[in-house]
């Protein structure tokens, strides 16, 4: 049964995933909260495709997954009828997709677009206050035990093809509305609002002291030469709707922190050395500047995102020194703060093709590497799934049993990437 399984997985899945040019797009729509709207997942493919996987994650403030359902194009994918292998998981928080159109390659969905391989009902929930709300639901890797990988399976490879997240737009009411947004730095304080509407005049207080009366038409003031501490600002506008009655009066509220740039905690503090972990720092004065960067061994951290004063994300860079601890700077024109040794580059056994997921693409270039003389893999450590020593063909077999026949996990380091703690580490792991 196993050499049999071994064989088909080798003819369907690739064992180096590749970018392609094949487009997976989710559809959106617009209406008011509480509206149930359909979308299509489409597929244009530019490769004869054997098989998918993907998962979707959405905006679960704003939208509500209600259910799926197979798109007339997968109903038929097989011949006239459907897949052979075909699992759709229908969960809160996202759903997940895994196909195989056929077991003996008899059939393939061969190039075109317009294909439809799934319909998704969400419901509007966000309530919007005066802008419109804009909810997106997009591919993700995230879903799923293990995670489902959104990929393409085109002669016996895995393909990652381009996405194409959908938008839902919610609409709101009409009203007044008011709202203010402060930067704190090392000295000064940077604000600046927007209105719905025309206010006559504006009132600012910091600390419950007015500071400044602004006429309509500004929006915004630098409040300079602030002592390190935290400063609570209250921005009041008021508009006269009748000039012979009451007037309309909103409240804009933010606080800012002068602060130095410092680090308090980095979570996960261990990733692949392949890179593209995300990593979330928490510290001090990452608002300082406009210009906060972060370094992992002196490498620069990719999609730097600044969430406010105290948070950032960022996605690890590839290690250029192989596996084992760097040092992580973040930094930016006004300061700066080092951890030494404060995150370890790791592997993940039984990832071995290449990327940083598993799937059945590495039992696949396992076994390329052992008995047809494949390219080895870059750290020969993950092979040793079973930590026992030696390589083997039970190690790619131990992968297939723990992906698809509810088998153990690879020895550690495998659900977090970390170094071989144990004496059966005779193999290199150097990328």
């Amino acid at each position: 049964m196993i050499s049999k399984f071994l064989t088909l997985t080798v003819g369907l899945l690739a064992w180096l995933p590749l970018l392609g040019d094949s487009v997976l797009s989710v559809g959106g729509g617009s209406g008011s909260t509480g509206d149930t709207i359909t979308v299509p997942v489409n597929l244009e493919n530019d490769v004869e495709v054997q098989g998918w996987s993907f998962g979707i994650c959405h905006d679960p403030l704003n939208l509500a997954l209600l259910g799926a359902v197979d798109g007339a194009t997968t109903l038929t994918v097989n011949g006239g009828g459907p897949p052979d292998f075909n699992q759709l998981s229908v969960e809160a928080d996202g759903l997940t997709v895994g196909v195989v159109i056929s077991f003996l390659g008899t059939s393939i969905l061969p190039v075109g677009s317009g294909y439809e391989l799934l319909l998704v009902d969400y419901e509007l929930t966000g309530i919007p206050d005066v802008a419109p709300i804009v909810a997106t639901t997009c591919f993700c890797d995230t879903l799923g035990v293990p995670a489902v990988a959104t990929l393409l399976v085109s002669g016996g490879q895995s393909i990652v093809p381009l996405q194409e997240c959908g938008e839902f737009t919610i609409a709101p009411p009409p009203d007044f509305c008011l709202d203010m947004v402060c930067e704190g730095g090392t000295a000064d304080a940077s604000l600046s609002w927007s209105e719905c509407s025309t206010f006559d005049y504006f009132l600012l207080h910091r600390d419950g002291e007015l500071i400044s009366m602004f006429d309509a038409g500004i929006f915004e003031y630098l409040d300079l030469g602030l002592d390190p501490g935290s400063y609570f600002y209250q921005l009041i506008g008021v508009v006269f709707p009748d000039p012979t009655g009451t007037p309309e009066v909103l409240v804009a509220t933010c606080e800012v922190q002068i602060i130095p740039v410092t680090i308090a905690t980095i979570d996960p503090p261990s990733g692949h050395y392949l890179g593209g972990t995300q990593l979330t720092i928490t510290g001090t004065g990452f608002l300082a500047a406009s210009d906060t960067t972060v370094n992992l061994g002196g490498i620069p951290a990719e999609e730097v995102t600044v969430q406010d004063d105290t948070s950032l994300t960022c996605i690890a860079p590839v290690s250029t020194s192989g596996i084992g601890p760097v040092n992580i700077d973040v930094m930016n024109s006004l300061g700066s703060d080092s951890v030494s040794d404060g995150f370890l580059y790791g592997f993940k056994r039984g990832i071995v093709n290449g990327d940083t997921r598993i799937d059945v693409g590495d039992p696949v270039f396992q076994l390329e590497w052992l008995f047809l003389d494949g390219p080895a893999p870059d750290c020969i450590d993950a092979a040793d799934t079973d930590d026992n020593g030696m390589i083997d063909i039970g190690d790619a077999i131990y992968v297939l049993m723990y992906l698809f026949r509810d088998g153990q996990p690879p020895a550690e380091p495998f659900f977090v990437a970390g170094l071989d703690e144990t004496d059966n580490d005779p193999y290199d792991c150097t990328p």
